[in-house]
């Protein structure tokens, strides 16, 4: 017999009731099909009946897919399938997008590569003991606390799906004498255990969740700046910061920062600079412009603008976003984002009580789409050329230079320093075109009049997708230059890719869902094991207060962690826990990761850490060209770790280093401004390597060493 709309409703329904206004918001999101097994919904029942019809949960969409509820959720969050978060706060699957999903085997089982392994499972389908397995992690370099079923697929000899994995698995199990039915049981005691003791733990950790209600706040006032690019947000903050004669502008990017350091001091505003590298103080400045992660709430001046509100949903920094916006003591707050970050803003001002007004702001120059793609040959002077990678945008260079034109690049692994003398250059029209990645979306000043997108899809770390319809709207609005442009014109060089952007930049770019919050030294004093442990069980609780779990979760651990089990509980014991958590936070990436802990290892032996390793010089070719971008990301280790209190004895060659730095830098805008040859070659057998190949070794050799 099929559930009646009143039972579904009286299953799902929470214990208080929501407005109907934000379920008839909810419903728009549903589409019309209706789920497997419900009769239609009548016209006059009311918006909450019919969302949860329209609709699947978490639990719900994970039996349809085959997959577990936690890996729905991870799938949501990583492949961004199409879910919203209904008025309870519970994350909710369109059934007119989810059903055709669940039927697709290649879907299926992309959204199953999120599914975590026990090794229980692992060990019965592979009939191995549990030191085999462990030594068969151990060689594939695999960490079996994190492992997910896309890591794993077609490894010894396991299947190719998730399908056939858990049809095996099952025949292992049925296989099972009923001694190892009773182990299970005793396995499921054990687990019921576990939960108890997480259960206590996350209490415990709720309890220490930040009290953002403080009885300053109705001396408060936010100001929501909500705009689109080039309409005016960060002038007008910066017009009420600088009446307000002291306090803090807080930005993503060194680059940014510098911009408002250099543009206030130029306007005779005194105006210190930090970053987490660098502090240039100034006489008699009471107004800071710093990267947001350098904030000091207690010291928060009259006023404070928060620049970029739409990282408050960054799943590495958007901790710093939110720690910056709910604990300012300032008077006066200006939050600057984009339409999609209101919502969110609004929310967690509302939690912490904070008085708050949007302020809307409008384009200051309009923009449209092309009706005709552009090829390299025949685009405009004044246009950024977008790609997504640093060598497309170093190819894209060689080719435009081969044409005769004159260019300037912007990407992110460039220097700040070298990114801002190459959109200067740009912006003063010494340069015809500026080839930049999707970094030249937020905060760099670079007005032009086209915007114009090279490729539609990008890799985001873990997969290759399509633009978001954000994105578009981010990267795009940089095109048009007030009082020098009538028009922005957003373009792309081929006729496919321009229908893409049409559609992308026509669709209602989705609201921003969570903001991010970090562990304390003393939050993980709460928690048992080795750093890299409760780095871990902190990521996976979740422990925000049931009042916030629909508007903030953790951030994204994985960098700090992988960091982490470098180092021994020994090492973590002499470091101290916060000095540990500091060391940990350093600005790292896979490169890196072995210059930083050489130097974590002369800090825990009292030494001086290593100087960056030299960078050629001069530059030559694409070679030279990144390993001067190496050297610049170990000196930031180096200049980082030397503004921390904790290791600053063991950084005395900071000055030197800052020097090496800058003139390392001299020389990559250098080598930029001349044709300089960055084509890629395989590094195992020197073929060329096409410029969206994303690997140093070319198919033919990669294929060679796999078979």
């Amino acid at each position: 017999m099929e559930p009646s709309f009143d039972q579904i409703a009286e299953a799902e329904a929470p214990e208080t009731t929501h407005d109907e206004e934000a379920w008839r918001s909810a419903l728009a999101r549903c589409g019309d099909r209706i789920r497997d097994g419900f009769p239609p919904p009548k016209a006059d029942d009311p918006p909450e009946k019919q969302v949860l019809a329209r609709s699947y949960t978490a639990k719900q969409a994970a039996k349809l897919v085959g997959v577990n509820a936690e890996t729905m959720r991870r799938a949501a969050d990583e492949l961004t399938l199409d879910s919203f978060l209904d008025p309870r706060g519970k994350l909710r699957f369109p059934a007119h997008t989810l059903i055709p999903t669940a039927s697709d085997p290649d879907l299926r089982e992309m959204i199953a590569g999120y599914e975590r392994l026990h090794l229980r499972e692992l060990r019965a389908v592979l009939d191995i003991d549990q030191r085999s397995l462990e030594r068969g992690f151990h060689e594939a370099g695999i960490q079996p606390k994190r492992m997910i079923w896309r890591d794993l697929r077609g490894l010894w000899n396991l299947p190719e799906t998730y399908e056939e994995f858990n049809q095996l698995l099952g025949e292992r199990e049925l296989d099972g004498d009923r001694g190892g039915r009773k182990r299970r049981r005793g396995g499921r005691s054990s687990a019921r255990r576990k939960r108890q003791a997480e259960a206590r733990l996350r209490n415990r950790l709720i309890d220490a969740f930040p009290k953002w209600r403080n009885d300053y706040r109705d001396q408060q006032k936010l100001f929501i700046h909500i705009g689109e690019p080039n309409s005016g947000k960060t002038h007008d903050a910066l017009e009420a910061l600088k009446a307000a004669g002291s306090g803090w502008y807080l930005a993503p990017l060194r680059l940014l920062a510098y911009e408002i350091f250099d543009r206030l001091n130029g306007e005779g505003v005194a105006c210190h600079l930090l970053t987490g590298e660098e502090y240039i103080p100034v006489d008699g400045a009471r107004i800071t412009a710093a990267t947001i992660e350098m904030f000091n709430a207690q010291n928060s001046g009259a006023c404070v603008i928060i620049d970029e509100a739409q990282m408050l949903a960054d799943a590495d920094r958007g901790w710093a976003w939110t720690r910056a916006l709910m604990e300012s003591a300032a008077p006066e707050m200006h939050i600057i984002g984009p339409p999609t970050a209101r919502n969110l803003i609004e929310v967690l001002a509302s939690a912490a009580e904070i008085p708050g007004e949007v302020v809307g702001h409008q384009r200051l120059a309009p923009i449209a789409l092309a009706e005709r793609h552009f090829t390299l040959e025949s685009l405009p002077p004044s246009t950024i050329l977008v790609a997504f990678t640093r060598q497309g945008v170093l190819d894209l260079k060689m080719k435009l230079e081969r044409l005769g034109r004159t260019v300037s690049v912007v990407y992110g692994s460039l220097p700040p320093e070298v990114r801002r003398r190459q959109a200067d250059r740009f912006a003063a029209g010494e340069t015809e075109i500026c080839v930049a990645t999707d970094a030249v979306g937020m905060g760099l000043n670079l007005p032009a009049d086209v915007v114009c997108f090279y490729e539609v899809e990008k890799f985001d770390g873990k997969n290759d997708r399509q633009l978001y319809p954000s994105e578009v709207h981010q990267i795009g609005g940089r095109a048009g230059r007030y009082g020098m442009s009538k028009t922005g014109l957003i373009a792309a060089t081929n006729k496919h890719d321009l229908h893409v952007i049409h559609e992308l930049y026509e669709r209602t770019p989705l609201e921003l869902t969570y903001a991010r919050v970090a562990p304390t030294a003393d939050d993980l004093s709460l928690i048992p094991g080795s750093l890299d442990q409760q780095l871990m069980q902190w990521a996976e609780l979740k422990s925000i207060p049931e009042e916030l779990r629909a508007v903030i979760t953790t951030a994204d651990m994985d960098e700090r962690i992988a960091l982490a089990k470098m180092l021994s509980d020994e090492d973590i014991k002499k470091l101290g826990l916060a000095s540990a958590l500091q060391l940990v936070n350093a600005p790292t990436r896979k490169t890196t990761r072995a210059y930083w802990l050489d130097c974590a290892y002369m800090i825990l032996e009292g030494y001086q850490i290593p100087l960056p390793p030299d960078a050629p010089a001069p530059i030559h070719d694409g070679g030279d060209l990144e390993a001067t971008e190496f050297s610049i990301a170990c000196a930031d280790i180096y200049l980082w770790l030397s503004r921390r209190k904790e290791f600053a004895d063991n950084c005395e060659a900071h000055g030197q280093v800052r020097e090496e730095r800058r003139e390392w830098s001299l020389s990559i805008d250098e080598a930029l401004l001349r044709n300089l040859n960055v084509a890629r070659r395989c590094r195992t057998c020197g073929a060329l390597l096409p410029s969206r190949h994303r690997y140093r070794i070319c198919d033919k050799c990669f294929k060679s060493r796999r078979f």
